[in-house]
């Protein structure tokens, strides 16, 4: 999609973040895409107006998904403040250095474009806000991101119950999303308790912990 074009939509889409248009109380998801690119306001922002340019009236499935996603990382992003001298002094480096603003804006734009789910968008926003508030640093922004986009949407309502200690053990919630969670890194066990049947099948539930990947994700999306 984007061959050819770097050079504009990483600039685009630095604008349009930093400089959102539209209010961040704005519930995005009550909107559909044709809801969106019909308001003259969207139609204002650098990015929104770049892809409909490209798709001429933006028809694509990818690029109405990309818009989608785009405008929900942009809100999340910018519902909290940052502090002033941080973002500025972010901005100053990918100004000064386009090769950085491709390498990290570029790889937000490409996950962004992956996602089917806007509430995944609108948790890597919150992520990268951490990161450019320098609450965490580039490579666990990549980390987290990556984490995310391997999550299930019905894992970050567990994440949160585990987290505010809703939820403490297996017998609580189901084992296949316990064991993603585990895989993923976000939580840890210890046994509990085993029984055995009387056909020699087991049976082990298990205490749950926040590890420290998951208090991280924790700390920044609740």
């Amino acid at each position: 999609m984007w061959g050819g074009i770097i050079d504009k939509i990483v600039p685009a889409f630095e604008v349009s973040l930093f400089e959102p248009v539209f209010s961040t109380t704005l519930e995005l998801g009550e909107l559909g895409i044709d809801s969106l690119l019909d308001d003259g306001l969207f139609k204002n922002i650098p990015i929104v107006s770049l892809v409909m340019g490209i798709g001429k009236t933006a028809q694509n499935l990818y690029e109405r998904n990309l818009l989608q996603q785009t405008l929900n990382f942009i809100k999340s992003f910018n519902e909290k403040s940052i502090d002033e001298k941080k973002l500025e002094k972010y901005k100053e480096k990918i100004n000064k250095n386009k090769s950085m603003a491709e390498k990290e804006l570029g790889r937000v734009l490409i996950i962004l474009n992956s996602n089917v789910e806007t509430k995944k968008s609108q948790l890597l926003g919150k992520v990268f806000r951490a990161y450019v508030d320098e609450r965490i640093d580039w490579n666990q922004f990549c980390d987290l991101s990556e984490a995310i986009s391997r999550l299930f949407i019905s894992d970050i309502n567990l994440i949160s119950d585990i987290w505010q200690h809703k939820i403490n053990d297996s017998s609580q919630c189901m084992n296949y999303q316990i064991d993603r969670l585990v895989s993923i890194g976000f939580i840890g066990t210890t046994t509990k308790s085993m029984t055995i049947g009387s056909n020699n099948t087991s049976n082990t539930e298990r205490y749950l912990n926040i590890t420290q990947f998951g208090r991280l994700l924790s700390e920044i999306i609740f």
